[in-house]
């Protein structure tokens, strides 16, 4: 490093490190990365100074840490602070132990699980952290391999080309593009998305699906940038279109737009524990009613899936919001009433 003559080369290294060591715990303001400094190196480690020369030494280190330590940060206005959006070299290595506990929580805590959100998360920050090959070890021990007789689980065909190139993007965590036919729309012109592949998993319905954050949306209304969450069935994806892409996924999970959720259940539903769906983003708000009801308030991003599941509930299950969820509940019913009810 080229630090100043006042200060010593590992003066300034172990600064970068404890501010590295800050932002790993999560997105942080100047003051707070520069409080993080002070509380682990002491308050001389800016040798005092203030005001214009304190901003300056923070601007330097922020230089040294992508210059010398190949780490890079930079201010999210959407997180009201810096956080971590590149790194060349691994944070972190674990023994195999270690990580098929993580490969393991993986595996348990899938989409349709209590708390998979978090878990997922946590296991996807540790796993980014990780070297290369340890990497492959872990996506290995996962058993998340284009395999031909986990493709053939699917209710319906799966292009073998689509299930290699998905799968292989989501083990090398990388964004995909690929063009997609929805069966919900009447127009069959395919559109399509460049995705972060986030979550991969085999759902209740028996599809395989992918969860992704969709970055850039391009059909026959001309192209777009969505920004959210959108779960693809991958039997809808159209073969010979998937590429992987050069660009890496961030270290944390992007928030996407959640959309807020209220229901109520019936007695009988809460006495039996069911209701509370996975497609939660967070464990939701229970209120109790006098009749025995129980309100659930909550935020989800899948509200697809979400309307869908409640609607199998019947009468037990009284929809109040937000408006997405009453939106898709009355298009469903609307279009069961033309079926059903002559």
């Amino acid at each position: 490093m080229t630090p100043t003559s006042r200060e010593s080369t590992w003066h300034v290294a172990r600064r970068c490190l404890a501010m590295l060591l800050r932002l790993q715990q999560g997105p942080a303001s100047r003051q707070a990365l520069i409080a993080a400094v002070k509380e682990r190196e002491g308050e001389d480690a800016y040798s005092d100074v203030a005001g214009e020369k304190l901003q300056k030494r923070f601007e330097q280190d922020k230089r040294r840490l992508w210059d010398h330590l190949h780490v890079k940060m930079k201010y999210s206005g959407q997180r009201k602070g810096y956080e971590l959006t590149t790194w060349e070299r691994p944070l972190l290595n674990l023994p195999d132990a270690e990580l098929e506990t993580l490969a393991l929580l993986a595996d348990t805590f899938q989409p349709e699980s209590p708390h998979s959100e978090s878990v997922q998360r946590l296991v996807e920050r540790l796993v980014a952290w990780l070297p290369a090959s340890r990497q492959r070890a872990y996506h290995k021990m996962r058993g998340l391999q284009p395999e031909l007789d986990l493709r053939l689980r699917d209710n319906e065909p799966i292009a073998a080309d689509v299930w290699q190139q998905v799968l292989e993007g989501y083990n090398a965590r990388q964004v995909i593009s690929f063009d997609y036919i929805s069966p919900y729309r009447e127009d069959p012109t395919p559109r399509q998305h460049h995705v972060e592949p986030w979550d991969f998993y085999f759902s209740e319905r028996g599809h395989w699906r992918l969860r992704g954050y969709c970055r850039f949306n391009d059909g026959p209304a001309g192209p777009w940038e969505p920004h959210d969450y959108i779960t693809y069935r991958l039997n809808f994806i159209q073969s010979g279109t998937v590429r992987i892409l050069p660009q890496k996924l961030p270290g944390i999970r992007p928030l996407g737009k959640p959309k807020p959720v209220i229901y109520r259940l019936s007695p009988t539903l809460v006495r039996s524990g069911i209701g509370l769906r996975r497609e939660f983003i967070a464990p939701p708000t229970l209120t109790p009613l006098e009749d025995g009801w129980v309100r659930v308030t909550g935020k989800t991003y899948d509200i697809f899936d979400l309307a869908r599941n409640l609607l199998y509930y019947g009468d037990k299950c009284v929809v109040e919001g937000g408006p997405d969820l009453l939106r898709e509940l009355q298009t469903l019913v609307a279009g069961l009433e033309t079926v059903y009810c002559p």
